[in-house]
């Protein structure tokens, strides 16, 4: 048996360090950006990244890429 994998949806994740609480630890705020296009390279949202942090009030500190797949089986011959 073998899965045809296809991709259903995707979301782009940038978490950002916002500062620190009254402990005195890091606190972050996560940004996400769903309905990224299913055919958009790695590459190409990076750049998109890229271009955004400029435009941002706090230091990124991580970006993630969330996909969501449909896994399908299909009958070998």
């Amino acid at each position: 048996m073998a899965v045809i994998t296809t991709r259903t949806g995707s979301a782009l994740n940038i978490q950002f360090r916002t500062g620190r609480d009254v402990e005195g630890k890091t606190t972050y705020k996560t940004k996400s950006f769903r309905n990224v296009r299913t055919d958009a390279t790695t590459q190409s949202l990076y750049e998109v990244v890229l271009k955004l942090k400029d435009l941002q009030q706090y230091s990124i500190v991580k970006v993630t890429r969330g996909d969501e797949a449909l896994l399908k089986k299909t009958e070998q011959q």
